[in-house]
This record gives structure tokens, sequence and C-alpha cells, in this order.
């Protein structure tokens, strides 16, 4: 199967024309992280949007990569898979369904190097360059980032199945390497690549990981989200020692779902702090500053198709939104430090000053 290139989007009016990678002639970028936890439901998908939502709003370029088969991020992004009828099976005339627009399943089964490229589409989130940032806008006046995605849907987990050893490299292929000799990887042509993983150790996760540089596992503060915890390190062990990625690297934990006024999920993290301390202890992760506040905001955010920081203008949704967004907020902001970034520093400084004095949260203070 072949993958149709998607035509090049014309960027909004203050968009960057390229990462700040390339723009300091960085060509080898170690910029690709994969989001794992083993526990279905932990929150994945939730901060792979809180991220680019809040990396676009620094004005930086970010690339969703959805690899779970159900296609949330995809979906979350304004890119839900449509499939349409391309002829029938000559036993049972049963329909033969193919997506409309490249998805990761095209990307993984055209085996070129560099092909991630072709497959990548545009999101228009419709930031208003004008608003300020507290209010939804660019944190630099008249700059946002350009959002990408490579689509995933059902098939994925079907295909997934007939897997080989060395199959597992194809994703890698795709997006690490360039096209051509001397030429420019896909990921180098975005400052942070985000690959959206599915639940449990399948094949599928364990090609994201061998993708990625780096690991950010997300939980729920929640007893069974916990759990999983060392099940996940576990299983990052597995990838690097059997599968030969040494490279991997985790970078660190976020919780999510967190209900403040929880006195179970206080005694909880205290809990898994304790552990920590412990020596040869299973939870040996750095807990990241900031946890995603549990609000329906962010639900209404995704079946909505929009970013987060959107309802930052509602009236109604608007004190939740903003304390959801500047905990995902100082959340890429460590990203950004932790991968090197040359802008980090510069972007932490600028959103310690974005927000008015009397609306920060202590994350401000925190990161």
């Amino acid at each position: 199967m072949s993958v149709t290139p998607v035509p090049e989007a014309a960027l909004p009016e203050g968009h960057a024309d390229t990462s700040t990678w390339l723009a300091h002639d960085i060509k080898s970028v170690a910029n690709v992280v994969a989001l794992m936890m083993r526990k279905g439901g932990a929150g994945k998908t939730t901060l792979t949007l809180l991220l680019a939502d809040a990396l676009a709003r620094f004005g930086l370029h970010v690339l969703v990569v959805d690899l779970d088969p159900q296609g949330n991020s995809s979906i979350g992004l304004g890119h839900k898979v449509v499939l349409e009828q391309t002829g029938e099976t000559k036993l049972g005339k049963k329909p033969i369904m193919t997506p409309t627009e490249p998805t990761v399943l095209e990307v993984i089964e055209a085996d070129t190097e560099g092909v991630a490229d072709d497959a990548i589409q545009i999101v228009d989130w419709g930031y208003d360059l004008d608003e300020p940032f507290h209010r939804g806008g660019p944190l630099f006046p008249g700059r946002v980032g350009r959002i990408g995605v490579i689509p995933s849907y059902r098939a994925l987990e079907v295909t997934a199945a007939t897997w080989r050893p060395n199959d597992l490299e194809k994703l890698a292929n795709a997006l690490l390497l360039p096209s051509e000799k001397g030429g420019i990887a896909p990921n180098a042509k975005w400052d942070v690549v985000l690959i959206d993983t599915p639940p449990g150790g399948s094949l599928i996760s364990i090609m994201a990981a061998k993708a990625a540089y780096r690991a950010l596992l997300v939980t729920q503060a929640q007893r069974f989200g916990v759990e999983a915890i060392p099940e996940t390190l576990l299983l990052v062990d597995d990838i690097r020692e059997s599968y030969k990625h040494d490279e991997l690297d985790v970078l660190g934990l976020v919780f999510n779902e967190y209900t403040e006024r929880s006195q179970t999920q206080r005694h909880l993290m205290a809990e898994v702090n304790a552990e920590q301390q412990r020596e040869g202890s299973p939870y040996e992760v750095d807990v990241w500053k900031g946890r995603v506040p549990n609000y329906t905001v962010v639900d209404k955010s995704q079946n909505a198709e929009a970013p987060l920081s959107a309802f930052l203008t509602s009236s109604a949704d608007r004190e939740p939104a903003r304390k959801v967004c500047q905990v995902a907020e100082g959340v890429a902001i460590q990203l950004l430090e932790a991968i090197g970034h040359p802008r980090a520093g510069e972007v932490k400084q600028a959103w310690k000053q974005a927000w008015p004095a009397d609306l920060r949260m202590p994350i401000i203070r925190e990161v």
C-alpha cells in the first residue's frame, strides 16, 4: 500500500516556516517523545492534546503521531479517519474500505525512509493572534506554532498482529531518517514530536518506543493508575534490553485527573513519594511538577475538537480552563527543558510573566 502525499497546507499569518532546531542548523534531533502507560484511560491522549495546545501557543511546531488504533488524538485534532469503499472482495462481495487520507498505517506499510512527511495533515485550531495569552492567544505576539497529525484508526490493531521483529523499525525509519542522502528527517522539521500510544504492552507500543528517544509516563491519580507505574517501567526496561533500544530514556511521570480536595488522592500521592525514597523501589521515576486537574472542560474541548485554551474566553469555563492550561503549560516547559530545546529558557521566562499575577497558580513558581 502506498502513501499519497498531502498537499502543503497554507499556513495562517503568524506561523513560522521552520522548526527552531533547523533555524539553529541542528538536523539530528532527539525530540520524539512517546506518551506511555500500560493502563487504559490513564490520560495519554488528554496530555497529548494539552501539550499540543500549549506548545503551539508558545510559538513552536508540534507533530502528533497517533499510534492508538482508537484514533482519539486524531479525532480531538479534527482529523478522524474517514473510510470509503474502493472495491469488494472476490469471495462474499464484502466491501473493501480505504481511508480517504494517509494514516500511520500507510506510513508503516510504505516502509520507506522519511515517508512520514507525506502523511502529515495540518490542524486548524483557529487561534486568535490578537488575544492575550491568558485568553487563549499566543505567548509571543503574532506567533502561533503549527500543529500536524498523522492519524490512526482501528485497522492498525489488525495489521499489528502480523508484524515480525524487523517490522518494528518501520515507523522509526519513516520518522527519523531523511528520504534522501543529506536531507532532513521528518522529526527535525518539528520542535516536538509526540507519539500517543495504546494501553498495554502490545507490539504497537513497542514500535512507538522504537521510534522515540524519550518516554513520558502519564497516569491517573488513582489506586489502579499508581499500580500501573511499575508495570510500565518494566515494559520500558524490556524494550531497552529485548528490543535493543538503550537510547530510550524515561523523562518523568505526570499525574492526570487530580482533585485537590480529595483526601484519598493526597494520601495516595504521599504514598508514592514515600515509596520512591525506598532503595530498589519499583516506582523509580521523577514525578513532574503539576497535576492535571480533573475538570469537565477537558472533555468539552475534546468533544468540540478544539484546544482547551479556546475555553479561556468562556465565562462559564474560564476558571477550570485556566487551571488546566497552566498545568499543561508547566508540563510543556519541563518537556522542552528535558529535550534540550534551544528556546526552552526564553519560553519559560516569557510564560512566567504572561499570566496576570492574580491568576497565577503555584506551578508557575515551581517550574
